[in-house]
């Protein structure tokens, strides 16, 4: 008996270490699979970084905790790679500017210096009126200089003709079975005053008389001239204000006689303003066929994009003359701005069109002819390519720090 128990505690000690065996194993497979499983996931993991600080590597996305810029997708395949991908964050604070290779010829500068001025567009300039006459019992504009909209409301009117017609389109509504073409002509009277249609339903289902309207403006510009108060009595068809839209100006330069010879529509007027110190470029439109007796000069005109009103009317302008360079069809010439030189290369910075991010690439050129403030290509761009023109430089100094190619660091091959 003293056995059979040694024998059953020896087994159990057996069976029990078998288990234990067992359960480590399976455990320590399982950990190792685990491991590989996490190993296998964190290859997988995307890492979020900065166009201008490419240090900050996030697992999420979010803002650069440096400059506040929204954080773009690293991509770890890509070391080698010659395109470097940029926030709009980051091209604005860099102030990267591009142009499309060959959409223009290079200009050149001809020594003629001019003076001028800024004037409104004449031909975007309005008149806001009256289309019924009564008295104004409200305005919503008050000042020169004040911004109008299309479509916003510039003033209410009180009108007894208005009232009159009003009425007569209630009594045509009754009659309206029996006699419709008297109801039609009512509300086109009222449609004439610029009436809207959801004006006269209002009227017919109120079954009353509105006494004052809204008159609301049919252009957009700002307030050049205001010829109304609060109570004046109104004629159909009198000027409430003048408006001007002065996103788009003209810029007026006066050219002597021996200068117009050199001078024509289609040549390139560069200017400055005190106001826009930068430089602006405008193409001449206009050169008047007459002479001003008292100063022997002909106003010549240029058209000039105002998006942002930083051009005043009235304000002086400094321009040189600058005309297209000829027999360059075949040539490719880019500013010199655009091209960043080691001595041993040449490089351009290229924007790739089928991307959603902006991205750029890096390319080396072959350099002709120096022509004025433009290098000729010779090799490496062709023409319908959007290249930087303003900022390549700090793209540089961003695809250094990204492990990019650059002018310092050549890894691999280049596309031409």
């Amino acid at each position: 008996m003293k056995n059979i128990i040694i024998i059953a505690i020896v087994s159990s000690l057996i069976i029990g270490w078998a288990i234990g065996k067992f359960t480590s194993t399976s455990a320590t497979d399982k950990a190792t699979v685990s491991t590989e499983a996490t190993h296998q996931h964190s290859d997988k993991e995307e890492i979020w970084t900065c166009s201008m600080h490419p240090q900050i590597r996030l697992p999420h996305p979010g803002k650069c905790p440096i400059c506040g810029m929204t954080l773009i997708l690293a991509d770890n395949n890509k070391e080698n790679s010659i395109a470097l991908t940029m926030t709009e964050e980051a091209l604005a604070l860099m102030n990267v500017q591009t142009t499309v290779v060959g959409a223009e010829k290079p200009l050149t500068n001809t020594g003629i210096k001019l003076s001028g001025r800024i004037k409104p567009n004449e031909t975007t300039n309005a008149k806001l009126v009256s289309h019924i006459a009564g008295r104004i019992e409200k305005l919503y504009v008050n000042y020169i200089g004040e911004s109008v909209s299309k479509g916003q409301k510039i003033a209410t009117v009180y009108s007894p003709d208005l009232i009159t017609a009003q009425k007569e389109l209630l009594e045509a509504h009754k009659m309206k079975e029996i006699n419709p073409q008297l109801f039609e002509a009512t509300k086109n009277k009222l449609k004439y005053w610029k009436i809207t249609d959801d004006q006269i339903q209002s009227i017919i289902e109120r079954k009353a008389v509105i006494e004052n309207f809204d008159i609301y403006s049919d252009f957009h510009g700002l307030v050049a001239q205001k010829n109304v108060e609060v109570g004046d009595h109104l004629k159909e068809g009198e000027v409430l204000f003048q408006i001007s839209d002065l996103s788009n100006v003209w810029g007026v330069f006066d050219a002597y006689e021996n200068q117009l010879t050199n001078i024509h529509t289609g040549d390139i007027i560069q200017f400055t303003s005190p106001s826009q110190p930068e430089k602006h470029k405008g193409k001449i439109t206009f050169i008047d066929p007459v002479l001003n007796p008292k100063t022997r000069t002909a106003s010549v005109r240029i058209d000039i994009s105002n998006k942002y009103n930083g051009l005043k009317p009235e304000e002086f302008i400094e321009g040189e003359l600058l005309k297209a360079q000829t027999n360059t069809d075949t040539a490719i010439y880019v500013p010199k701005s655009a091209v960043l030189w080691t001595g041993e290369r040449s490089v351009v910075y290229v924007k790739l069109p089928e991307e959603e991010i902006p991205t750029f690439e890096y390319r080396e050129v072959t350099l002709g002819s120096t022509s004025g403030k433009n290098y000729q290509i010779t090799s490496g761009l062709k023409k319908g390519e959007e290249i930087v023109i303003n900022g390549a430089f700090v793209i540089d100094a961003s695809a250094q720090l990204n492990n990019r190619n650059s002018m310092m660091n050549k890894k691999v091959k280049v596309r031409t």
